[in-house]
């Protein structure tokens, strides 16, 4: 996988969670798909403080956080995401 696949994966599903009713279950259900969504979370956390994130940047993790809150808010993962503490790797953006 390269950085440029990772990037046009999170713009394709990002565009599709509005028509894809059951995505938020696929996501969580398939193998590493939270990790890596997770990851690109993460990965801007040092372009927070001082600000210093590329537009680049803020797209990657907007449509990373755009498919968190598709788990975040489908009756069937709701439970698992908040029981999983996923919500705490975004206390960063709320600084």
């Amino acid at each position: 996988e390269t950085p440029e696949h990772r990037e046009s994966a999170l713009l394709e599903l990002s565009k599709k969670r509005e028509a894809f009713a059951d995505l938020a279950p696929i996501l969580w259900h398939s193998f590493g798909t939270m990790g890596t969504l997770l990851q690109e979370i993460v990965s801007i956390y040092p372009m927070l403080s001082p600000p210093n994130l590329t537009a680049h940047a803020s797209n990657r993790v907007c449509n990373a956080l755009a498919l968190l809150q598709c788990v975040a808010s489908h009756p069937e993962t709701r439970a698992l995401f908040l029981n999983a503490h996923v919500p705490l790797y975004l206390y960063p953006f709320l600084n």
